[in-house]
């Protein structure tokens, strides 16, 4: 069976109001729409779409749709990305207002304004396809530099979910595992504003800086060029005083 007719069923199932709350708590059918999502078939995207419109019908199904990993930055991606198209974007915008703000109250935003919180991820129980990659990105200073980044970061397929930690000017990736580092350096830097490398430990367990720009040898597919490290740093692990993206 290919994937179209697995989505149109489940999108059929969907249709109907007795089966809504027990698609949502299955454990394989919520995190599969997600990964649908993703597909390069617009006509698989935008059936997939429907069937999340119709679970989110529910208003008890609507909090465990918000804390599906990675549900709403998907969605979010087709609403932002420009090739997608309009009626793909109507959808995802009717899904996104239903889950966000279903009474038509004011835009929440989208962002943590205190400590720390969960990321998401589209893989949801599937992440073990995933990999982290850390940038140390030059220029990450405040929201506002903090936003375009995510910006440049959701033009990327494949990318999961990504998480801020701001007085260390990082970015922590989640990516699909074929994403390649300078992937998402070059999406950074594409910007025009900012400065993006990979961060790597050494065996010794020391950290360095692996830069991919356009005199960098890793355009030509080999290995990247190590830099120092700034001094600034602080010491300290990626979980200290982190931000991260809240979808």
């Amino acid at each position: 069976m290919d994937v179209l007719k697995v989505v149109q069923q489940l999108r059929d199932l969907a249709a109907d109001p007795q089966n809504r709350a027990t698609i949502v708590r299955d454990q394989g059918c919520l995190p599969g729409l997600v990964i649908f999502l993703d597909n390069d078939n617009p006509d698989v995207v935008l059936t997939a779409l429907e069937a999340l419109f119709y679970l989110a019908q529910v208003p008890s199904n609507r909090p465990l749709m918000k804390n599906e990993m990675g549900l709403l930055i998907s969605v979010r991606r087709i609403i932002n990305r420009q090739q997608s198209l309009h009626e793909l974007k109507s959808s995802a915008q009717k899904v996104h207002d239903l889950l966000i703000h279903p009474s038509g109250s004011a835009r929440p935003s989208s962002h943590s304004r205190h400590g720390a919180s969960r990321s998401n991820s589209f893989l949801g129980s599937s992440n073990r396809r995933a990999k982290t990659i850390i940038l140390q990105v030059e220029g990450l200073n405040d929201e506002e530099s903090r936003l375009m980044i995510e910006e440049r970061l959701l033009t990327v397929r494949g990318v999961i979910s990504f998480t801020f930690n701001m007085p260390r000017h990082r970015c922590v990736v989640r990516v699909r595992s074929d994403i390649k580092p300078e992937v998402l350096c070059r999406a950074v830097e594409s910007s025009g504003t900012f400065g993006a490398q990979q961060v790597v430990k050494s065996e010794r367990g020391e950290e360095k800086l692996l830069a991919f720009g356009p005199g960098s040898p890793a355009k030509g597919g080999k290995e990247n060029t190590p830099v120092k490290m700034p001094e600034y740093l602080p010491e300290g692990t990626e979980t200290d005083k982190t931000d991260d993206k809240v979808v």
